[in-house]
């Protein structure tokens, strides 16, 4: 997580930091994701730049990194199984 405070430009807060780790996790951990440091790393950059215009809502996060990690960095096998929004939705804790 201390990489994300070193962003150019990404100046987050440590609650931030939080929301920007719990989401990228959720996203990432899920089969379709092709995963690499560059895809990871694209979406980090796309998901801080939402938060910082002040998009902090976890579960719209989430919406939002699900439909760009679909659309631009799953794997072949998405095309056949798309991921339904149950399958990667955040578990809030109250």
């Amino acid at each position: 997580m201390a990489r994300f405070h070193r962003l150019p430009g990404d100046h987050l807060t440590s609650e931030q930091v939080d929301l920007l780790q719990k989401v990228l996790d959720s996203i990432t951990c899920q089969p379709w994701f092709d995963d690499s440091q560059h895809r990871r790393d694209s979406l980090v950059v796309r998901l801080t730049f939402l938060i910082q215009i002040g998009i902090v809502d976890a579960a719209h996060l989430q919406c939002i990194g699900v439909s760009w990690a679909v659309k631009d960095f799953s794997g072949s096998q998405v095309k056949a199984s798309r991921p339904t929004p149950s399958s990667t939705h955040l578990r809030t804790s109250h």
